[in-house]
């Protein structure tokens, strides 16, 4: 029978983002993003979709312009905490999905041990412009498993996206309650997707193209990075 995942919203920390990232339209005022780790419960082994930013530092300061104040991270927050907490261990998870290669969403590759990192062969950077313990960790064989349009595991589908960065991915799995679509940073709130409001700092004819591109592979699209995904689904459980 088909496989039914539950997915889990773990937040990673949260940052305030100037609208002009997020709308098109947007202007200097801010909105609160949470940044997430998707875990992906119901297969073989725990999986993950994105890995947590672990250089908080260093990508607060390379965001400083639109994100003021940069990324606020409790301690239970940071990844292997964060994971612990749902009963995970590094070690026990299988794949790690990238839906692009922005240090908030792949830099902590490195604390999976035994996982395989899912990522767009389209679009991709090359390890030698990843982070070095990133990089480091694709030294060993079998690391790294680029896919395109494609069912990379049973019941997770894969399919480029682009526009937000070359790379760009969505994912789509299979649960219970449908089939859940996480879109990456092509959808950072819910009102990109539903009120069709495109982001800011992209082709707007590109990215309604790939909005629609991500309506069709799924029954519920989450969001990147809004507040409100642990508010419509009680603590964050789909599936």
């Amino acid at each position: 029978g088909r496989l039914n995942y539950r997915i889990r919203a773990l937040k990673n920390g949260e940052c305030d983002v100037r609208d002009y990232i997020t709308f098109q339209d947007g202007g200097e005022e801010t909105s609160l993003y949470n940044l997430y780790i998707w875990l992906i419960e119901g297969g073989e082994a725990p999986m993950i979709v994105e890995t947590g930013v672990s250089d908080v530092e260093g990508f607060s300061r390379g965001t400083a312009q639109y994100i003021p104040g940069g990324v606020r991270q409790r301690p239970e927050e940071r990844t292997l905490p964060l994971l612990a907490s749902a009963g995970v261990r590094p070690e026990d998870v299988s794949h790690v999905f990238i839906t692009h290669f922005h240090g908030d969403h792949y830099d902590s590759f490195h604390v999976f041990g035994n996982a395989k990192m899912v990522a767009s062969r389209e679009g991709f950077p090359g390890t030698e412009h990843l982070a070095p313990r990133v990089a480091e960790a694709f030294k060993e064989p079998g690391r790294l498993m680029l896919v395109g349009e494609e069912e990379a595991l049973p019941g997770i589908r894969t399919f480029h996206l682009g526009v937000h960065s070359a790379c760009s991915q969505g994912i789509a799995i299979d649960t219970a309650v449908g089939r859940v679509v996480l879109p990456g940073d092509l959808v950072y709130k819910y009102e990109n997707i539903e009120d069709g409001r495109p982001q800011g700092w992209s082709d707007v004819n590109a990215w309604r193209a790939a909005a629609d591109k991500i309506r069709q592979m799924g029954d519920i699209i989450i969001p990147a990075h809004d507040p409100a995904v642990l508010e419509r689904w009680l603590v964050g459980v789909l599936g």
